[in-house]
């Protein structure tokens, strides 16, 4: 009860992922849990998105067939009270250069390259 803290924060980042995740127009499963489900579809879209996130240092579980039905994959994103903002904003990058849309990707890769400078 002493860390009520640890709840406000988590559904802070909950919420702060959501909408970043929203703006880039992914396609999130509802869950109001630090669980937040990203539909990816096929499962060489899911595995590859995993892939490419790993490889930036960021750990996204790939859920596919049989775990769900086939053409449904999805990366399993947990947050808990630990992330901070920032780590939200790097999943996030990472999530619009691994499966966003084209925009998003080209928009997350200057973000990089104007943080990197």
């Amino acid at each position: 009860r002493r860390e009520n803290w640890r709840r406000a924060k988590l559904g802070a980042l909950i919420a702060r992922f959501r909408r970043g995740a929203q703006q880039l127009g992914l396609n999130l499963l509802p869950s109001t849990t630090p669980i937040q489900p990203l539909f990816t579809g096929d499962n060489a879209a899911t595995l590859l998105a995993a892939r490419r996130l790993e490889e930036a240092g960021i750990l996204v579980a790939p859920i596919r067939p049989p775990t769900v039905p086939e053409g449904s994959g999805r990366l399993r994103i947990t947050l808990s009270a630990d992330h901070t903002e920032a780590d939200v904003d790097r999943l996030l990058d990472g999530l619009a250069l691994s499966v966003g849309t084209s925009h998003t990707r080209v928009e997350a890769a200057h973000r990089l390259v104007n943080e990197s400078f």
